[in-house]
């Protein structure tokens, strides 16, 4: 019996070890069968988004349920998940989300683990393919072309003190139209977009009328130092009385005397060409030149027959989409090109144009002042002009440049012109200074 029972007491020890032994070695869990471990190791997140726009993040472990929040220390924001597939999720940040850097939270199934960190930068500006009119009259209904306006959006006009002015929106074919009230004062805006509880500059130069006095521009002398006191003055003079007739002319002026010296003609005829029929610079001028203009009246080519030649050489127009003359050219090589920032000419060809001053505002209705001073200093293609002083140029500068850069005479860098302006009662610019040089604008009112 004794034997026995040492014989059952050790069968009893044996199973107390195997069942203690089970108990404090548990089988080890492999880094594959970890969810979380392994989240960390395959989950790709971008390292920022902006406001406004879609996040993906790539992973095989998604569920059906998926939950993602931006947490920061303060507190969390569940975001809308838009898709969840196999290899990953998308979620939308919200455009009025506050920029910053947040932990993406990942909740399903009941578990929560962090994937990781996110900037959240400042959203877009949500309107594309912008075009805001140069100007205003009150009582207006201004257009405001693009993609993207929101219904019940609003235009935030903001004056030169800071006082804000709200101005009632609603969506149109293109984009928006505007009520310019009649109670707004003139002067000069800002205009801003308010939409989605923010706000976007639309344009820093809106200047607001009480009525635009509409004129069209009859002749431009431009003075320079001649030899002694005497001054040479440039002068491009248009006549719109039947036939069409511009003249380009070369006076020497002596105090109050101004004695023509040179001069050409170009005289519209009945076969659409203009012609030049008073020759007194150069034969090279010796051209005729007929132009066609699109539907909106924008010259689109220009045919040209020069001295000797027997065939036409055409020339094309081509425009932005905000409607600026972006370059002129020949079959096979450019002529003339122009660049253009916030809607004012910068480069004319080889000349720069700076705009420093945003209180220099150009007359909606008025011509581009840049014009007419790079048509009186080249008159060797004077065929590129004339839509210019005949108002077949749509776009101006909203404003008005204060110095232009030439290309230094040594060959390095550039000179700076400082231009300053005097200007009607109308807001139209009557003379344009650039050091001892001057340029003048003589307009008449246009008759409806």
């Amino acid at each position: 019996m004794k034997k026995v029972a040492k014989v059952l007491f050790a069968m009893m020890l044996a199973a107390v070890a195997v069942s203690c032994e089970e108990k404090v070695d548990p089988s080890p869990v492999g880094p594959e069968q970890d969810p979380s471990k392994e989240l960390l190791e395959n989950c790709v997140l971008p390292e920022s988004v902006k406001a406004g726009g879609e996040v993906l993040v790539q992973w095989d472990g998604f569920k059906d349920d998926a939950k993602i929040s931006l947490a920061s220390e303060d507190s969390a924001s569940q975001m809308q998940v838009k898709v969840v597939t196999a290899y990953g999720l998308t979620f939308e940040v919200p455009i009025n989300f506050p920029t910053g850097t947040y932990d993406v939270v990942l909740e399903q199934q009941g578990e929560t683990m962090e994937l990781g960190s996110i900037a959240v930068n400042a959203p877009d500006m949500p309107v594309t393919g912008l075009k805001v009119p140069a100007g205003a009259v009150r009582g207006d209904v201004v257009s405001i072309d693009g993609i993207g306006f929101k219904d019940g959006c609003k235009l935030i006009a903001v004056d030169q003190t800071g006082v804000e002015h709200e101005l009632a929106a609603e969506l149109s074919v293109s984009g928006i139209t505007v009520t310019i009230p009649e109670t707004l004062a003139e002067g000069e805006y800002q205009l801003y977009l308010l939409q989605d509880g923010l706000r976007w500059l639309l344009s820093s130069s809106f200047p607001v009328a009480a009525e635009l006095v509409v004129k069209t521009l009859e002749r431009v002398d431009y003075y320079t130092e001649y030899v002694d006191d005497q001054l040479l003055r440039l002068t491009w003079e248009i006549s719109r009385e039947e036939p069409v007739t511009l003249t380009l002319s070369q006076y020497i002026v002596t105090g109050d005397n101004a004695e023509l010296d040179i001069y050409d003609q170009y005289v519209l005829g009945s076969d659409g060409f203009f012609e030049l029929v008073a020759d007194g610079f150069d034969e090279s001028n010796n051209m005729k030149m007929s132009y066609t203009k699109d539907d909106e009246g924008k010259v689109v080519r220009a045919d040209v027959l020069r001295y000797g030649k027997k065939e036409t050489t055409p020339f094309t127009w081509t425009y932005d989409s905000d409607g600026f003359l972006t370059d002129v050219s020949a079959p096979t090589t450019s002529l003339c090109s122009f660049e253009y920032e916030d809607g004012n000419m910068v480069v004319f060809k080889n000349t720069g144009f700076e705009f420093a001053e945003p209180s220099l505002v150009n007359n909606p209705s008025a011509p581009d002042v840049i014009w007419a001073y790079m048509a009186l200093m080249d008159n060797i293609e004077p065929f590129m002009y004339v839509p210019y002083f005949l108002g077949w140029y749509t776009r101006a500068s909203a404003q008005l440049p204060t110095a232009m850069l030439e290309p230094s005479n040594t060959g390095e860098g550039t000179d700076t012109y400082p231009m300053t302006y005097d200007f009607d009662s109308d807001g139209y610019v009557v003379r344009m200074y650039l050091g001892t040089d001057k340029v003048e604008y003589f307009y008449s009112e246009q008759q409806n």
